[in-house]
């Protein structure tokens, strides 16, 4: 990402939760306003020494346009009720560079599986689920990184737990007998303990133009 915002001075942590990347940056030189809708994550990331914290709706961002150099968007996409509005929202306020991290691979996946069952099960989701990695898709970035390519034995009903716990934004919406349904579902198709699975994660960036231009195109037809 330090090298991504190379001849960056100022940059938009867009969703900056507990600023785990905030911090990373801010410590690298970079001057980081970082938003969030969640005054207890942005509690903890204050505890990074993050200070330029505004509480704001990334579907209206209060900035004026081009006044940041980057910014970042990491984990945010697959949460918001209109994605192409907030990436019209960080690519309006950017000036040279709109990062993000995009994770791919293949093999078994809780998640996917989750959100087929809960379909099949009358509440489809409402939300954007491929998040930054739909939008790698729909607008190739100028810009990509490999920063990972490995295997991995993962524990599968560890991770089918973390559903029944709540863990994942896709279950947060269930009600409590359908996700009990799912979890029991999961576990019962996947007898084994452990799964391999390939883990691919890159480092992307896209020209804020790209991303203006792909949201003027998107407003048109509606």
């Amino acid at each position: 990402m330090k090298e991504m915002f190379a001849g960056c001075g100022t940059i938009l942590d867009v969703g900056v939760g507990t600023g785990r990347f905030a911090e990373y940056l801010n410590d690298s030189g970079f001057e980081v306003v970082g938003i969030d809708v969640s005054l207890s994550m942005m509690a903890k990331a204050r505890e990074k020494r993050i200070r330029s914290l505004v509480r704001a709706d990334a579907h209206h961002l209060p900035f004026r346009d081009r006044v940041f150099d980057g910014a970042i968007m990491i984990h945010v996409l697959h949460l918001v009720s209109d994605w192409i509005q907030v990436v019209g929202e960080v690519a309006r306020v950017t000036g040279r560079v709109i990062v993000s991290e995009v994770d791919g691979g293949e093999g078994f996946s809780p998640r996917s599986r989750y959100l087929e069952l809960r379909k099949a099960m009358g509440y489809p989701l409402d939300r954007f689920n491929d998040g930054e990695a739909g939008l790698r898709r729909v607008v190739p970035p100028a810009n990509v990184k490999l920063v990972g390519d490995y295997w991995i034995d993962t524990d599968v009903h560890e991770e089918i737990d973390s559903f029944d716990r709540r863990k994942s934004s896709v279950s947060w919406d269930v009600p409590t007998e359908v996700n009990d349904r799912i979890i029991q579902r999961l576990h019962s198709e996947n007898p084994e303990k452990t799964v391999r699975r390939r883990e691919i994660v890159e480092v992307v960036g896209w020209d804020p133009g790209q991303l203006r231009n792909f949201v003027a195109r998107e407003r048109s037809r509606t």
